[in-house]
């Protein structure tokens, strides 16, 4: 490949490759109670670093965040540091993406990571955003933000996902809006190069989840997360979803030898039910001092 030239080079932005130590500060929102409210904008760094010249684009800064946040109490993990972290991959989601910066994502794959990404980051950014934490997480859904030289949404994004792979069920467990029943954060960011294995290694993880599955043998009632009716891609009748359901999101070993031996191999002997889920907001924020 030929070598980009050296003046083009300087003015991009370092983008989603590596962050380093930003002095950025936090985001800011001036959203008020009026309708439609205003973009989130997160400032860029006081001295953007020159672009690395390695494609494609990866998410180590979002993974460094779940890492922290994983396993940890509420409020644990989420030090200045990490909030820096997230600011800066914010800031560069901002201005690179699929459509800004496409030469980074040569591949369907780049491009759904790209988005799943950018819908977990948001989520987080604006779960612990005082200013909208009066906000439930439908609501949360429909807050404009920068995003790839634009503006967009989680419901946006979510609806550009489903448009691109619709036979990809497994993705909408991304994509929980911020509902602390919904399906945990992912423990790693997706990566174009592992999209697969990774979407099968959350999916197994959600299964696990309590909340997921439950059965009830007497009564021979098999109940699954209300949550499955956000995931597409799936068969329509109940049992048929089920049973779909038990190869891509499944319950842990016991429980689903327990479901054989109760439902049969095709359900037949069992009904087929919805758990609700708990939609208070994941990540709750204290008011404003």
């Amino acid at each position: 490949m030929g070598k980009r030239p050296p003046e083009r080079d300087e003015a991009r932005p370092r983008g989603l490759r590596s962050f380093g130590p930003f002095a950025l500060a936090l985001l800011t929102l001036a959203a008020g109670c009026a309708s439609p409210p205003a973009p989130y904008s997160p400032k860029l760094p006081l001295v953007p670093p020159s672009w690395l010249p390695a494609i494609p684009a990866t998410h180590d800064a979002l993974s460094g965040v779940l890492g922290a946040l994983a396993g940890a109490a509420p409020g644990a993990g989420w030090d200045g540091a990490r909030q820096e972290v997230l600011a800066g991959y914010l800031a560069a989601l901002a201005t690179s993406g699929p459509g800004s910066t496409p030469e980074l994502f040569p591949s369907d794959a780049h491009v759904l990571a790209y988005l799943a990404d950018a819908h977990v980051a948001w989520v987080i950014a604006l779960g612990r955003a005082a200013k909208l934490r009066k906000l439930d997480a439908v609501a949360l859904r429909e807050v404009p933000f920068p995003l790839d030289g634009r503006t967009s949404t989680l419901a946006a994004l979510t609806d550009e996902i489903v448009r691109r792979a619709p036979w990809e069920p497994r993705l909408a467990l991304y994509l929980n809006p911020g509902w602390k029943g919904g399906p945990p954060l992912p423990a790693s960011a997706l990566e174009a190069h592992s999209l697969d294995w990774q979407l099968a290694a959350h999916a197994a993880l959600c299964g696990r989840t309590p909340g997921y599955w439950e059965l009830d043998r007497e009564r021979k009632v098999l109940k699954v997360s209300a949550f499955t009716g956000y995931m597409w891609g799936l068969p329509a009748a109940p049992r048929a979803r089920a049973r779909k359901l038990l190869e891509l999101v499944p319950p842990p070993d016991r429980l689903r030898d327990a479901v054989t031996a109760t439902c049969g191999p095709s359900l037949q002997r069992c009904t087929v039910a919805s758990l609700e889920i708990d939609q208070e907001r994941l990540f709750a924020v204290g008011p404003r001092r």
